[in-house]
Parts: structure tokens; C-alpha cells; sequence
């Protein structure tokens, strides 16, 4: 992922309330939860690739 693709994501990810900060911890970069719950940036762009956030922002919109 470039960083141009990350931001995108990170912004949608933002605006989805899926996500509501980040950290980095020990070298990991951690994605908080709306919920406030910590997961590895990894796991969770596994679980919402860019496309996926895409696909869900269009559905709003329309």
C-alpha cells in the first residue's frame, strides 16, 4: 500500500466511524475502534482493504 493509498484509507476508514485514531506501540501501528478497542493496522486493513471502504462510501452516497 502506498502512502497516497493509506491516506485514502485512513480518511475513509475516518468517515465510516470504523476507525478513531491511531498509534504506533513498539514499532506496530495500532487502528482504535469506534468502540476503542486496539487492533493491529494489519489485521484490520485485512478486514477493510481500501476497495471494500470504497464500495461502502459509494453505498452511502447512493
Amino acid at each position: 500500500m502506498t502512502q497516497n493509498e493509506f491516506t485514502q484509507w485512513l480518511n475513509l476508514a475516518k468517515a465510516l466511524n470504523l476507525i478513531v485514531s491511531s498509534h504506533k506501540i513498539n514499532g506496530t501501528m495500532y487502528i482504535y475502534t469506534s468502540a476503542g478497542q486496539p487492533k493491529p493496522l494489519d489485521n484490520f486493513i485485512t478486514d477493510y482493504p481500501l476497495e471494500r471502504l470504497q464500495a461502502m462510501v459509494a453505498r452511502q452516497l447512493s
